[in-house]
């Protein structure tokens, strides 16, 4: 093929895969590209990788290249509303927010149903009903202006072509995951969290909403 060797589309797949690419958008800091290099080596420290056909002394610069390439693609993108991530700095981001939401007798098929109504596709749930609470954390919460984001970094690998990145196959993704219930859950914790913290917080003036970046569809090559 002729994809570039630092390409992020050449990384590995799977969940280590996609928990080195969390980390090193987790610990690197956006506004500073000096720091890069440093979140990546820990990143792939924590979750090593293997390239086929090479050596762990031959992988590591390849990897960490397509990470690096990764970082500065994704971080200069300009995203709806005019965000561009690299510009976010620290004081205005949180990594890993958690939460814990209260639920009682959470049924499937209810819950189902209720999202039916507000024109929400699901894939068939299945799951005992639940009581207690549900414990989760979001990769990234956001300010931009007045308004605060959530985001969710999406590693999964749909194909090398532009097309395999187009708004059907993301939504098809985004479907098959159920990353559609995943943001709505994502979204109410963090509408919790500002109704709590934020003085005069008004969730239509305060809100952004929740971003899903494929980030292997975020370089040149796409």
């Amino acid at each position: 093929d002729d994809l570039p060797a630092e390409d992020i589309l050449r990384f590995p797949r799977g969940p280590a895969a996609g928990d080195c690419l969390h980390a090193a958008f987790e610990t690197a800091e956006f506004t500073d590209p000096a720091t890069w290099d440093r979140a990546i080596e820990s990143a792939l420290a924590a979750h090593p990788q293997r390239v086929p056909g090479l050596n762990a002394a031959e992988a590591q610069p390849r990897l960490a290249a397509m990470l690096r390439r990764c970082l500065a693609d994704v971080l200069a993108t300009e995203l709806p509303d005019g965000i561009v991530l690299g510009g976010i700095g620290r004081e205005r981001r949180i990594a890993e927010l958690g939460f814990h939401l209260p639920v009682s007798q959470l049924d499937a098929k209810a819950l189902a149903a209720c999202l039916a109504r507000h024109g929400v596709a699901l894939p068939a749930l299945h799951f005992a009903r639940l009581a207690g609470y549900l414990k989760g954390y979001v990769d990234l919460v956001f300010q931009h202006g007045e308004r605060f984001y959530v985001l969710d970094w999406k590693s999964n690998h749909l194909g090398h072509q532009p097309e395999d990145y187009g708004p059907a196959p993301l939504a098809d993704a985004m479907l098959e995951h159920a990353y559609t219930l995943q943001a709505l859950i994502y979204s109410l914790a963090l509408h919790r969290h500002l109704a709590r913290c934020l003085p005069g917080y008004d969730p239509a003036r305060h809100f952004g909403g929740a971003l899903y970046l494929y980030v292997r569809a975020m370089g040149e090559g796409l």
